[in-house]
């Protein structure tokens, strides 16, 4: 809620050398004051002094930074004190008791609250994300630049360019070929065009799911994946076919709480071409998960291709095809022995027996995998893919209508729902820009 003011530990859990407690919010100097002497002023500063909520003082610093210029926008106070986790707990229910408006923040309020008072967008709280979170140099680099506005910029472009095709779209609508003020199809069509190259570049910039909580299905053609994706997802999200290498694509299905599975082109043991160039985007794509799940069908347990990333655990399906459980027990028993001489695998992996037709371990493995995800990153862009997504099929089916001359009427339309898709990132679409662009780039009255 605004009006009250939050507290949280802001560094790393445990011991250690040194604990950051972070408030924000109209009472925070208040509420540092409780604990901490020479008690702040509304002011920045640095203060060096010492903690009052114990017999003896304990040596502490104080950071100040009033409001509208700190990470919130709100009055922040930070105080770094020795990391001890007893020690500030007892900070917190100190400054807790004095003050009724102070409560721990929930996670990630600090940066909702940066976003809710001006000082950075959704974008850039995507970025402070992937600094957290990244795990690698690329990663890092990638959520430095949209901390600094770089992925907002490429959002307002791609809305920029809607706006240029939607005003020149809104203009014609009144003349028809051949009038004067008729507008030229490239007029439309490039800004168009553009903005659907930086819509798929901005997707493509999206990390394709946070490490942790994404595992790619792995095993062999015809294992039974989708059907498995399927039965986690308590839905048809997939196509499932009895004929080998009727998968080719990766399809990403969310299981909830963070976490996701990703169907993929099984291993084949005569691939065509067009499965070698599936397999090889499987494996390149699929590197960028956390883990995969071996999907194995007793029956079938052929060559496999070494996993392009660490095995999560082994789930054997089609147990509904046996005789009895004990039967499909020892195919499962057996399939382990062979995949353990094939690929190394481990024994200790965790496994799971599975139908996708009954149902039966699918409610255990679903909860598996979502116990997994919580240890993970989160979703790293995951709250803007749905708009890009959104945006980039609307702009596809305004280029669509054009192309087969089915209005410009249905067309505005289509890129009506683009630019009220991107609005859901940052909310800077309305009629004033529109208005402002078209009255800016023609002389309405000539």
């Amino acid at each position: 809620m605004l009006g009250d003011t939050i507290h949280a530990v802001a560094s790393p859990p445990g011991s250690g050398a040194r604990a950051v407690l972070r408030l924000s919010g109209p009472d925070a100097f208040a509420a540092a004051a409780v604990v901490f002497r020479p008690a702040p002023r509304r002011e920045r500063a640095q203060l060096e002094g010492h903690l009052t909520a114990f017999d003896r003082p304990v040596p502490a610093l104080l950071l100040a930074m009033p409001r509208p210029h700190s990470y919130t926008g709100e009055d922040v106070v930070e105080l770094h004190v020795p990391g001890s986790p007893l020690l500030c707990a007892e900070l917190q229910r100190a400054m807790g008791a004095a003050g009724a408006s102070l409560r721990p923040a929930r996670p990630g309020e600090f940066t909702a609250r940066a976003c809710r008072n001006g000082r950075m967008d959704g974008m850039q709280a995507e970025g402070v994300l992937l600094l957290i979170h990244g795990e690698d140099t690329a990663a890092t680099a990638r959520g430095a630049a949209w901390l600094s506005g770089g992925l907002s910029a490429a959002v307002a472009r791609a809305r920029a360019l809607l706006q240029d095709a939607l005003a020149m779209l809104e203009l014609g609508l009144d003349f028809e070929a051949g009038e004067t003020g008729a507008v030229p199809a490239p007029a439309f069509g490039e800004p168009l065009a553009a903005a659907q190259r930086v819509l798929a570049d901005l997707q493509a910039e999206l990390p394709h799911g946070a490490r942790g909580g994404e595992v790619l299905l792995l095993g062999r053609s015809n294992a039974g994946k989708s059907s498995l994706c399927n039965a986690l997802a308590g839905s048809d999200a997939v196509l499932v076919d009895g004929a080998p290498g009727t998968t080719r694509d990766l399809l990403r299905v969310d299981l909830g709480d963070g976490a996701a599975v990703w169907d993929a082109p099984g291993d084949l043991d005569d691939p065509r071409l067009w499965d070698q160039r599936a397999l090889q985007l499987r494996d390149r794509l699929g590197a960028q998960a956390a883990a995969g799940l071996l999907v194995v069908d007793p029956h079938d347990v052929g060559a496999l291709a070494p996993a392009p990333v660490p095995l999560l655990a082994v789930a054997f399906t089609k147990a509904d095809r046996f005789a009895s459980g004990e039967v499909f027990a020892r195919a499962c028993v057996a399939a382990q022995q062979r995949l353990a001489l094939s690929l190394g695998l481990p024994a200790a992996l965790p496994q799971f027996a599975t139908s996708a037709h009954t149902g039966a371990g699918v409610a255990e493995l679903r909860a598996f995998l979502r116990q997994q995800s919580r240890g993970g990153a989160r979703d790293l862009g995951g709250a803007l893919r749905p708009a890009l997504e959104q945006a980039a099929a609307a702009a596809a089916r305004a280029a669509s209508a054009l192309a087969e001359g089915l209005g410009a009427e249905l067309a505005s339309v289509d890129l009506q729902s683009a630019l009220q898709a991107l609005a859901e990132i940052d909310g800077s679409h309305g009629i004033d820009d529109l208005l402002e662009r078209i009255y800016a780039r023609f002389c309405l009255g000539k």
